[in-house]
């Protein structure tokens, strides 16, 4: 525990120091644009983030996830819940559902961030962007 500690707090060290140089930005652009081409030529569908309940949950318009990887919610705390977040499984060493990447919840979507957290037993959650 300690240790996973020290590692910790050492990421959190290395990501502060390099807040004056975002050397991400091509891989973020190169990603987006390979996101924007798979919806444009319609190689992975969006269908369920296209949906008009849904569209009030996506903090960008252009960043959805796809109907093939999205994380799906089964607890629901009232009748009004969807199974719908704005959020993709990634692809890791452990198999095709090792990472979740995800927006940061909008005031109207935390109690679906907590679900998700709690569901899929998230144990870490890290993001380095600050949006303003």
């Amino acid at each position: 525990m300690v240790e996973q500690a020290w590692i910790l707090r050492s990421l959190l060290e290395e990501l502060e120091t390099e807040e004056a140089e975002d050397e991400e930005a091509p891989d973020g652009i190169r990603l987006r644009n390979q996101s924007t081409k798979y919806r444009t030529d319609k190689i992975y569908t969006t269908k369920t983030a296209e949906k008009s309940e849904n569209i009030k949950k996506n903090r960008y318009k252009d960043i959805i996830p796809f109907d093939h990887s999205r994380v799906k919610l089964t607890l629901t705390t009232s009748k009004n819940d969807t199974d719908y977040i704005n959020a993709n499984f990634i692809k890791g060493v452990t198999g095709s559902r090792a990472y979740i990447a995800t927006q940061g919840p909008l005031p109207h979507t935390v109690l679906d961030f907590l679900r998700m957290l709690w569901e899929y037993n998230i144990e870490v959650c890290l993001c380095s962007i600050i949006d303003k």
